[in-house]
């Protein structure tokens, strides 16, 4: 069984760039405590959201992952996975639709990252179910986790989450699309980690 942590930042995040743009399929990374990553165990502590426009890996996804590297190995913390949201959540609910060259990228640079399908209907959000489901990669391939012990770093992360979608606060949310379009805009979404850290 592998044990997997979200902070609520992290997940409310994913959730939140989900809910901003409903019609297109969404991607990010999840950045992990560098200590945390055990062969069985890992404790997502944020998640950045990329792009809702062009998914696969392009010349401005690896400045996206060069400035989010920097970003987090100043916090001591690792780009150790992959989180994709797919429009057609009935279509492309499996790993080998979902597995993008972002992801091939981030394997490369840590041999115990994680790739994690977000299913995120409106009735899987307003009825607080957990609505993940994560591949670790094993010998250069992401295998689904068996049984994975999912949690969170408080128990106030799932009421959070659904405060933050009733209060529309997705519409602050920025992605790296949204900061290339505006390069005034924040990507780190400051604005929207204190929103979170204060509902927790």
């Amino acid at each position: 069984m592998t044990n997997i942590k979200f902070s609520g930042k992290a997940y409310c995040k994913m959730i939140l760039h989900a809910m901003k743009y409903p019609h297109c399929t969404v991607n990010g990374v999840l950045l992990a405590k560098t200590s945390s990553l055990g062969e069985k165990e890992v404790e997502f502590v944020d998640s950045m959201p990329l792009f809702h426009i062009c998914v696969n890996l392009t010349p401005m996804a690896e400045i996206a992952l060069m400035q989010i590297d920097e970003l987090a190995s100043k916090k001591g913390l690792t780009i150790a996975g992959y989180y994709i949201v797919p429009d057609n959540i009935s279509r492309d609910n499996v790993f080998e639709k979902s597995y993008h060259r972002i992801a091939e990228k981030i394997a490369s640079n840590c041999n115990k990252s994680y790739l994690v399908i977000v299913n995120s209907t409106n009735t899987t959000i307003h009825k607080g179910n957990v609505a993940l489901k994560i591949a670790q990669l094993v010998d250069g391939n992401y295998k689904p986790c068996e049984n994975p012990n999912i949690s969170f770093g408080t128990s106030d992360t799932i009421n959070a989450c659904i405060s933050l979608v009733e209060n529309a606060a997705f519409k602050k949310l920025v992605d790296f699309d949204n900061h290339l379009d505006n390069v005034s805009l924040d990507w780190t979404n400051d604005v929207i980690n204190k929103e979170i850290e204060y509902l927790l």
